[in-house]
């Protein structure tokens, strides 16, 4: 080759094999120099947002309300004062457990829920846990709590996991070779979940969605390696105690992932067998009434991250705080708001429409990853996050199935801001990262105090702003599912390919 052809193809100018050759490995190279910087600055801003937020300003946030943190159940636990931990969900459950212990196979549904207004707003498969627990002696608070724990853990583990794999998914694993790099990338993915506002709120009060927050996290990841019945049994088991999760197995069928399928039934139907023979097959139907009232009614509390919760505040249709001045408009865990027809066929209706579009949005996407083309692990995260905002109440632990959405974000945007080849492209794909930043940011921590102030007011749509991140993160991801790299021929494409 002559001199001249030489400096050209080094430079990337020559046409031909040789040029186009020279300039996809600079290409790849400023590929994955980019990401590993930006990896790098999304660490930072995680610990940086987190300490400001959740430390400096944490007493403007909070007001010194005195909300339980995940600093005050590792004081109670560790402390011997087990009758103060918070037990949002267990305390419910271990009634209704209890309850059946004593009445056996009778409805536990209108003796708990409508008569005592104890929120027991679970399916009887739920109780299994508590059997096991029982039948090795850990019917203990502590217990609870520790477990929650470690569900917590497991978690941020399970994001450490789901990062790294992302990055080799994704085309960004020569990028993470370096020791250095992968350590960051993997704290990147534990620190993110313990910041994660979900996740520390749902351990904070002692709720059971803890281990659901940790099923979805390893089910995504257990998707992503292509363990389809592993996936499954994961969200089987989490059907068990959240029904919703069921709409994954209508999911699945649609797209024809039988190993899903398998694995979510495998769990399911033993476990429906198990509390129909320990309750009764009529009391376990029986939940279908709460089920009911559920949708009817749903909660006007600041918490209830839903249409149904922000049509309800916004029509002042019960109280939205927890008042202990005036026990009238104060909001009680017995309480649900009244019965309001336009907020019930607005719940019914939205509900209905973000279920059919988390269940049929790329519903080819199986057949495409067969033949080469775009994995379907935007359709697994776009049901998830469908599946939560579609329903009546989902309180801010519920919105824990957004920190793999976050994940896949981060990774799909790097990827298009680093191939995008106008100045303006790229601009709006760092405006897009921006944006991802921002949604982290306000997932990670709690703005709701400040915002109580606009309770009674036409403003308290604010209160509504996790929802709102939530429809934003979704909307990231079906507009940028698709990543330039994805396209034939493709740098990254073939980096992926390779």
């Amino acid at each position: 080759m002559r001199s001249k052809d030489f400096v050209r193809a080094a430079e990337g100018t020559l046409e031909g094999p040789l040029g186009s050759s020279r300039t996809a490995a600079v290409d790849i190279l400023a590929k994955d120099r980019f990401a590993a910087w930006t990896v790098s600055v999304a660490f930072l801003f995680v610990l940086c947002a987190d300490t400001l937020l959740g430390v400096v300003f944490r007493p403007y946030l909070d007001g010194g309300t005195g909300d339980t943190t995940v600093w005050d159940v590792l004081l109670l636990v560790a402390g011997r004062s087990p009758e103060r931990l918070p037990l949002d969900s267990w305390e419910p459950m271990m009634t209704a457990f209890t309850w059946l212990r004593e009445h056996g196979k009778e409805n536990v549904y209108d003796a708990v829920f409508f008569t005592q207004h104890v929120k027991f707003q679970y399916p009887l498969t739920s109780l299994l846990v508590m059997e096991a627990l029982s039948a090795v002696g850990l019917m203990h608070l502590r217990i609870y709590a520790l477990i929650n724990l470690l569900m917590v853990v497991a978690t941020a583990g399970g994001m450490a996991l789901l990062m790294r794999e992302f990055a080799e998914r994704m085309g960004f694993d020569r990028a993470m070779r370096g020791g250095v790099s992968r350590l960051t990338l993997a704290a990147l993915g534990a620190v993110a979940a313990l910041c994660f506002y979900p996740v520390v709120k749902a351990f904070a009060v002692g709720q059971i969605q803890v281990w659901l927050n940790a099923a979805f996290v390893f089910a995504t990841l257990f998707y992503l390696r292509d363990r389809r019945v592993l996936a499954g049994v994961l969200l089987g088991a989490s059907t068990l105690i959240k029904p919703q999760m069921s709409l994954f197995l209508v999911w699945a069928l649609l797209r024809r992932e039988w190993g899903f399928a398998v694995g979510w039934a495998a769990v399911v139907l033993p476990g429906f067998a198990a509390a129909c023979a320990l309750y009764g097959f009529g009391p376990s139907l029986h939940y279908l009434d709460v089920l009911s009232f559920l949708g009817q009614h749903g909660e006007s509390y600041y918490s209830n991250q839903t249409v149904n919760g922000l049509l309800h505040r916004l029509l002042h249709n019960g109280p939205n705080l927890m008042s202990t001045t005036n026990g009238d408009t104060e909001w009680r865990g017995s309480a649900f708001a009244p019965y309001h027809p336009l907020v019930h066929i607005a719940t019914l209706v939205s509900g209905v429409a973000f279920v059919l579009f988390g269940l049929l949005w790329r519903i080819k996407d199986r057949t495409g990853a067969l033949k080469g083309g775009r994995q379907p692990i935007a359709s697994f995260l776009v049901a998830g996050t469908c599946f939560t905002i579609g329903t009546p109440i989902a309180w801010v632990p519920h919105y824990g199935v957004l920190l793999p959405v976050c994940a896949y974000l981060l990774f799909v945007l790097i990827d298009r801001a680093a191939l995008e080849r106008t100045g303006g492209d790229r601009r709006r794909s760092l405006g897009r990262l921006l944006m991802l930043g921002a949604g982290f940011a306000i997932l990670s921590n709690d703005f709701f105090h400040p915002l109580s102030e606009l309770a009674d007011t036409s403003y308290n749509i604010l209160q509504s702003y996790l929802f709102f991140t939530a429809l934003m993160l979704l909307h990231l991801l079906v507009t940028t599912a698709d990543a330039p790299g994805d396209a034939p021929g493709s740098v990254s494409g073939a980096a992926r390919r390779s």
